[in-house]
């Protein structure tokens, strides 16, 4: 997994001048506010991929298991409704008659059940081999199904989730991931006053992921509106993770941020997951929503974009949590933060886990490098840079 030059980079957008009133109590033109955030192409979008890094060392084990019990907590505090689907059109009849294809990881699960079976009866061995069942599913019902099943079974069975069960996943998930980023930012914050040292790039980085976090929360709030008891939840979880994640930032940062890597993880496999159901009609009733305004926005989407561009853009955005915290755990507490002088490109972001030491070290010194050299010579274009580090 080496740092490679790609043509398609998210880049920054400067806010001009002129774009700015002056004189007393003036404000910042709407937008320019925010925090660097990426922008992302068409292939950007498309190029996301499931990715995970495989344990090395007792840390990221305690990672792992960390993540999947607070997995298992999200798993039931998620089945509190209720956001009633005010937001979306009511469910076509035909379209809860229709038949779908089961998601993917079910449908796998229920074809090496079949194998085994038949491996079995093949056998003259009176044992039956076994299938590990990571689903929940009746693999021995689905296995005698044929073909596909009507939307309305498969929900019935619990086998995907609807529009409210995905906000409610969705909306819990949010209002925690934007705590990792506040918090490490805020302990390299004080610890750079304390030690009266520069911090060698990282708040920023992690202030930009915090922020970037909150508007996932903001933008899913235009299509849901959480009851009482899931606000009370959100409440409670985040003030007992915010104090605990606080602490254990202290004590061990790179596991810290290995978990929130792993965490990062999850988050692309559940969008994942919601874009294959929109794909295969498992979730009729978000094909024709359109995105809210603030996602246009914040994303720099088209006048004609979809609720499903934003779920692209936000899963792309997971992506590139998952590669700078992985990134981050790799290094020491005073290595420079190898994404400070530019964003690396949308393609590494989406499609590997994150950089080891020496390889963002490297990346670093190489990032350094390009902009002495631009700003010794101005004439260099952006790709000439970028092909002398490659």
């Amino acid at each position: 997994m080496r740092p490679s030059s790609q043509p398609s980079s998210p880049t920054r957008k400067a806010v001009q001048g002129k774009d700015r009133q002056e004189g007393p109590g003036s404000k910042h033109p709407a937008g320019s506010y925010l925090l660097f955030h990426p922008i992302y192409s068409e292939q950007d979008l498309d190029s996301v991929k499931v990715v995970n890094r495989a344990d090395r060392n007792l840390g990221d084990r305690v990672a792992r298991s960390m993540v999947t019990i607070a997995r298992t907590i999200f798993d039931i505090a998620t089945r509190y409704p209720d956001h009633r689907g005010k937001k979306f059109p009511p469910i076509k009849q035909q379209d809860i008659e229709k038949t779908v294809e089961l998601p993917s990881n079910i449908s796998r699960q229920v074809q090496e059940y079949k194998k085994s079976q038949h491996s079995a009866s093949a056998s003259s061995s009176p044992s039956t081999p076994t299938v590990i069942n990571k689903t929940g599913a009746d693999l021995a019902q689905l296995s005698q199904q044929e073909g596909a099943m009507t939307l309305q079974d498969m929900r019935a069975k619990g086998l995907c989730f609807g529009p409210d069960g995905w906000l409610n996943r969705i909306i819990f998930l949010e209002s925690i991931a934007g705590v990792p980023g506040m918090v490490g930012a805020t302990c390299r914050h004080l610890q750079s006053l304390r030690l009266m040292r520069r911090d060698s790039g990282w708040i920023h980085t992690l202030l930009e992921e915090a922020e970037n976090e909150r508007m996932h929360l903001l933008t899913f709030m235009e299509l849901a509106k959480p009851g009482w008891i899931a606000r009370t939840f959100a409440l409670l979880a985040q003030g007992v993770f915010y104090n605990f994640f606080f602490v254990f930032y202290l004590l061990a940062p790179r596991v810290a941020h290995r978990f929130v890597g792993v965490l990062e993880e999850e988050a692309v496999l559940t969008y994942s997951s919601i874009l294959e159901d929109l794909k295969e009609g498992r979730l009729p009733e978000w094909e024709n929503v359109a995105a809210p305004e603030i996602a246009k926005h914040y994303w720099q989407l088209g006048e004609g974009a979809m609720l499903e561009d934003v779920i692209r853009a936000v899963r792309a955005d997971e992506a590139s949590h998952r590669h700078v915290n992985h990134t981050f755990a790799s290094l020491e507490a005073n290595d420079p933060n190898p994404f400070a002088y530019r964003e690396p490109p949308a393609k590494m972001l989406a499609e590997e886990y994150g950089l080891e030491r020496d390889e963002a070290l490297a990346w670093a010194e190489g990032e350094k490098q390009q902009g002495a050299d631009s700003d010794a010579s101005p004439q260099t274009s952006p790709k000439r840079a970028a092909e002398k580090i490659a």
